[in-house]
């Protein structure tokens, strides 16, 4: 049975709020916006498909219907490449704080801090 178009045409609003390649301007890009909205994963279990990813390799039809997905929704895309950056940006930092600042605050400056600490009234 068809879905209502509210939900089969992500299109519907302008192209300024949905910038996705597919933005369902006329009757065939809309018919091919619907056959993909049919076929691929909802943006939720895209999201859990994505988290996945980084972990294991998906099979590639998964791989390739993510891929139609990202045609219709710009936000998705957008999701993985945020998450594939911030990805990179962690595994350059090391796994512990230490290995990356192995100075301390020295103990006379600690004292200080506990004295002013001790010192402030609350408010």
């Amino acid at each position: 049975m068809p879905r209502p178009m509210s939900i089969v045409d992500k299109s519907s609003s302008s192209p300024a709020e949905n910038p996705s390649l597919l933005t369902g301007r006329n009757w065939f890009e809309r018919l091919l916006v619907g056959f993909i909205d049919n076929h691929t994963p909802k943006c939720r279990e895209v999201i859990k498909l994505l988290s996945q990813s980084m972990e294991v390799k998906l099979p590639i039809t998964t791989r390739i219907k993510l891929r139609l997905h990202y045609l219709i929704c710009a936000w998705c895309q957008r999701y993985e490449e945020q998450l594939r950056a911030l990805r990179k940006i962690a595994s350059s930092f090391p796994e512990r704080v230490d290995d990356c600042c192995p100075e301390t605050l020295p103990d006379s400056s600690k004292e200080r801090l506990k004295q002013a600490l001790r010192e402030r009234t609350p408010e």
